[in-house]
Order: structure tokens, then C-alpha cells, then sequence
């Protein structure tokens, strides 16, 4: 049997029907509390939880047999490791979710790509937090760019209820749109409470200048624009209890505060005021250390929901559109 592969492996066909929710596994504790919170969703969801480290390997650049040699032993042990890290991982992560089917494997190549290629079939892509920041994180910025599926940073588990909220955060742009569809849904699935946040101004004034500024009076404008906003998308979830939170403060204050509790806090990958292209703006980067609770962030090449980026699945109707062939 090859190494990096077991019984439990995806080409069963027990398991190639099921959606998949994929963990990127790295060693670390933050990736073992990944894969805990990932079982638990990947069994809610009746998902396949799908453990992946992946070993960065090159071809070898030499034809010395002792290079080739020590090359080789190299390659081995460092499969090895990985393979212990997938395997500790999965042992804790069934131990608290006796019912979840795991897949293990370890695989070569870039993490970004293979993760990548991995979210083109799941419902999830789940890692942990950026250890130390974003100073080293440069395989959260590229994943963020190529997922299909939103990313699910877990830094914090959180000490949310049952019955507590999943938040997003609204701020006009596309990618606030692409997170108010995800969270929507999430929010019907788990059958809890939306919390719509929007931090309608982050402006500085002159100090002398805001007391002269009636900031309350544009208050009931911003709420109607927001209103007008979601209405359509919110319209299709009828069975989901919406609320909203406006605000004048910086987004990634407000969104933080706002998760302390939630079950899931969900934004866009590239906000209003971000340059365009951007796969993790900055006010994205900041909510996922910020938080008080998993964060999932949709990128640019998120598919839509229920959508498979390989087989060529219809796109879902977008409420905000007319249909195709109507009036108007």
C-alpha cells in the first residue's frame, strides 16, 4: 500500500458521494483544534472530514548517488512526520466525534495548490489560525486567493450556544454580498439567528471639526441603503431570524466585538475601500485575529453554493437580478 493512503481513502466509493469538509494539517496544536472543530462540522453536515498535510517537495536537482540518496531518506522522513501529524490529528478528532468518517492522506506539491485543488469538492476548507500574525502567513494569503469554498480560519473555538448567532459582515461591496449568501445559509442549516453587521463610517475627522457633525441625522439613511441592500438575498431565507448592527467604528472592531459569543463570524475576502484583485484585504486579515469565534472567509473564486467547480453545475439564481428574459 502506498504510503499516504489507507482503506479510508477517497477512492472508496462509500465515500466519493459525500461532501467534504477539508483540514489542512500542519503539526501544530492550531491545526489539531482545526480538525476538532472541523469533525463536529463535517458530522453535522454529513460530510466526509478529510485530513490533509502536505509535504513541499522538489524534484531532485542532482545525479550524485549520495545526494540522491540522502534526498531520498529525507523525503521519507518528512512523509513520515506528516503522516503522524495526520494521524494524531484524526485519533483526537474521532475520539470527540466517534461518528466521523476520516479520510487521512499526505500528499506532495505546493499546500496552496493542493489545499486548493482539494476545495474544489468541499463544503469547507479549515486551518488554523496565523501563528504570530500574518508576518508568516503567505499560505492563508494564497489559499484565500484559490479556494472555491470558503476558508474557515480557527484560531478561537469559541464558547458559543446552541442557539447563538452566525454574524457577517455587510459593507456594500461584492465580496460582502458573496459572504451575506454563505452566512445566510449557514445561519438556515444550524436554525440560529443571522446578525448582519455594518460599520457604515471609519472616517477620522479633524478633532475640532466632528463635535460640529451630526453624525446621528445620516443614521436612519445608512440603515435604509443596508436595508435596501440585503433585502433580496435575506427575502429567499424567511425561515431565518435576521438582525442588524450598524455602527460608525472601524469594521474589524465592530465585526470583533460582535463574535464574542457567535457561531460563526463570516466576511468577504475584499471589502469596499480594498484594491480590487486583492484575495485577503486588510479588514479581513484583521477580523481573523481579532475574533472570538471561527471565521470563514469567501474569496474571489468562491463557486456559490452548491455548485461543484468541476462539474459544471448551473449557477444559482441571484435574487438581486432579473430573470433571464424578464421585463424591465
Amino acid at each position: 500500500m502506498m504510503e499516504g493512503t489507507r482503506r479510508d481513502s477517497p477512492r472508496d466509493p462509500a465515500l466519493a458521494p459525500a461532501p467534504a469538509v477539508v483540514v489542512g494539517i500542519d503539526g501544530s496544536r492550531m491545526a489539531i483544534d482545526a480538525a476538532t472543530w472541523a469533525a463536529r462540522e463535517a458530522d453535522r453536515r454529513g460530510a466526509v472530514l478529510r485530513l490533509i498535510e502536505v509535504v513541499e517537495w522538489q524534484a531532485d536537482a542532482t545525479d550524485h548517488p549520495e545526494a540522491s540518496d540522502a534526498a531520498r531518506r529525507s523525503r521519507s522522513l518528512l512523509r513520515r512526520a506528516a503522516r503522524r501529524h495526520v494521524d494524531r490529528a484524526a485519533e483526537h478528532a474521532a475520539f470527540l466525534v466517534p461518528g466521523a468518517r476520516i479520510v487521512r492522506q499526505v500528499l506532495e506539491g505546493a499546500p496552496s495548490e493542493v489545499l486548493g485543488r482539494a476545495s474544489d469538492e468541499a463544503d469547507l476548507v479549515v486551518v488554523g489560525g496565523p501563528v504570530g500574525g500574518w508576518s508568516g502567513s503567505l499560505l492563508a494569503l494564497a489559499l484565500a486567493a484559490r479556494s472555491s469554498c470558503p476558508l474557515v480560519f480557527v484560531e478561537h473555538a469559541g464558547d458559543a450556544r446552541a442557539d447563538s448567532p452566525v454574524v457577517v459582515g455587510v459593507d456594500g461591496s461584492a465580496g460582502g454580498d458573496a459572504a451575506l449568501r454563505v452566512a445566510l445559509r449557514e445561519a438556515r442549516d444550524r436554525a440560529v439567528p443571522l446578525e448582519i453587521v455594518h460599520a457604515w463610517s471609519d472616517t477620522p475627522l479633524d478633532p475640532y471639526l466632528e463635535p460640529t457633525v451630526d453624525f446621528a441625522a445620516f443614521a436612519p439613511d445608512v440603515r435604509v441603503a443596508l436595508d435596501e441592500r440585503v433585502a433580496p438575498w435575506v427575502g429567499a431565507f424567511p425561515e431565518v431570524e435576521v438582525r442588524h448592527t450598524i455602527a460608525r467604528d472601524r469594521p474589524e472592531a465592530v465585526l470583533a466585538e460582535a463574535s464574542r459569543g457567535a457561531r460563526l463570524l463570516v466576511v468577504g475576502g475584499c471589502g469596499r475601500h480594498e484594491r480590487a484583485g486583492l484575495a485577503l484585504g486588510e479588514v479581513a486579515r484583521r477580523v481573523v485575529l481579532l475574533a472570538h469565534c471561527p471565521v470563514a472567509v469567501v474569496g474571489p473564486r468562491w463557486r456559490g453554493p452548491g455548485r461543484s467547480a468541476t462539474a459544471g453545475a448551473a449557477p444559482v439564481a441571484d435574487p438581486t437580478r432579473p430573470a433571464a428574459g424578464a421585463a424591465g
